[in-house]
């Protein structure tokens, strides 16, 4: 099929994307880290598919064989009622070549107060679509559904099989939507879909967020005791911190990005519970690293020892550290690699513009890489979580046109792979 027909095809029938995209926002799906509330959002997609003639499979991650005992399995999550949609579109040759992968959930919605519009309005307003999940991930379920459709109306046949997923829990260092994904249906070369600026990522940090807490060796009726452990505290998180951000310095992949100089973020900080537990304090960040598991947590059970010690003339009794997300695996492929030569060259085709190839932070390539296929890479039109309405932001948006351009790259992508 010709890319210049295909695209200006998409330009005529944008409407129908804005359309689908301002539907999805409007189903609830948020992320509540312990639970989650995709239930409906996969209902609909299931429909959907079937609607479309895919051959469709809607499943939560517990129902893989043994996946509570998988390496990566996160603690802590309840999955009975977050469900994963997979749809395949068979090609000539009955083989899983293609994957696009996107995720269902969202963060919460948070203080309606904060935005300036209803979250779960799906509006399209002064050339963008607003709304919780607009730019992180409902955009790319939209764009792969839409393209399908379109494809399929125009009688192309792929020479292998398209599988998309739509999956459960990514939100708060979740993953086990994609990892159960992957595992199911494997397939040659995947695409996760979720990313940022139309940036392509050939390879993501690794790294977590932790919670360091503590409490004073006798009851207080003040928090002061407490916040005087905080700067002590930080003081040996800073040198850990300072050690990731060398190695990403040294990382060819991450010197002379921002990315080492964000290299530890600290999230949350508390002493006290205003009137209640007024002697119990924590301290949350966020670390990235090309590092293993392994040697991440052998450098904090040192550190561990290190503060313990440190804390225990001040009346503090440290509780040691623990993690809130799971631990993302360092993961990379070739950024000249041949599915990405071939992204490059689908944008170029259809937008005239080549995108950035980068490295990513904490996503799901993690798993998707380790356990789906060696080179996955992240392609995505989501805005990024420093910009006003940007992910996790209040009055979230992404650009019309924006979504189009990526639209058009992914439909290229596609005609070019299969």
């Amino acid at each position: 099929m010709q890319i210049d027909r295909l695209c200006d095809l998409i330009d005529d029938r944008k409407g129908e994307l804005f359309e689908l995209l301002c539907q999805l926002i409007r189903v609830n799906s948020e992320n509540f880290s312990g639970h989650g509330n995709e239930e409906n959002m996969a209902k609909y997609l299931y429909s959907m598919c079937r609607e479309m003639g895919l051959e469709t499979d809607m499943f939560s991650p517990l129902e893989l064989e043994n996946f509570e005992q998988h390496p990566d399995y996160l603690q802590g999550r309840s999955l009975e009622n977050r469900y994963n949609v997979v749809a395949r579109w068979r090609g000539t040759e009955d083989l899983d070549k293609l994957m696009l992968m996107a995720h269902e959930d969202t963060v919460e919605i948070g203080d309606e107060k904060n935005w300036n519009f209803p979250p779960l309005g799906g509006i399209i307003k002064d050339g963008k679509i607003l709304g919780r999940g607009a730019c992180d991930d409902k955009y790319a379920i939209a764009t792969a559904l839409f393209v399908i459709k379109l494809l399929k109306e125009q009688g192309f046949v792929p020479k292998a099989n398209l599988v998309f997923a739509a999956y459960s829990d990514e939100e708060h260092g979740g993953s086990h939507g994609a990892l159960s994904a992957v595992i199911k249906y494997p397939c040659e070369h995947i695409v996760s879909m979720d990313g940022r600026e139309g940036q392509i990522w050939h390879c993501g940090a690794g790294g977590l967020e932790l919670r360091y807490t503590y409490h004073t060796e006798n009851p207080v009726d003040s928090a002061a005791l407490t916040a005087k452990a905080i700067p002590v505290i930080m003081e040996v998180i800073d040198e850990f911190g300072a050690r990731r951000r060398k190695e990403l310095e040294e990382n060819p992949y991450y010197a002379g990005t921002i990315i080492p100089e964000t290299a530890l973020r600290y999230m949350d900080i508390h002493a006290g519970n205003l009137s209640l537990d007024l002697g119990v304090g924590t301290v949350t960040f966020e670390i990235y690293t090309d590092k293993t598991k392994e040697e991440i947590f052998g450098e904090l059970s040192v550190i561990e020892e290190t503060l313990t010690k440190t804390l225990l003339p001040l009346g503090i009794i440290g509780d040691g550290f623990t993690p809130t997300t799971r631990f993302f695996h360092y993961v990379e492929c070739a950024p000249d690699s041949e599915d990405i030569c071939l992204m490059l060259e689908a944008a170029k085709d259809a937008t005239g513009k080549l995108p950035l190839v980068c490295g990513a932070c904490h996503s799901d390539l993690s798993v998707i890489s380790k356990y789906g296929s060696s080179g996955a890479f992240g392609f995505g039109a989501g805005r990024d979580f420093s910009q006003t309405g940007g992910a996790h932001q209040a009055n979230e948006f992404i650009e019309c046109d924006s979504l189009v351009e990526y639209t058009k790259t992914i439909a290229a992508y596609i005609v070019k792979m299969l």
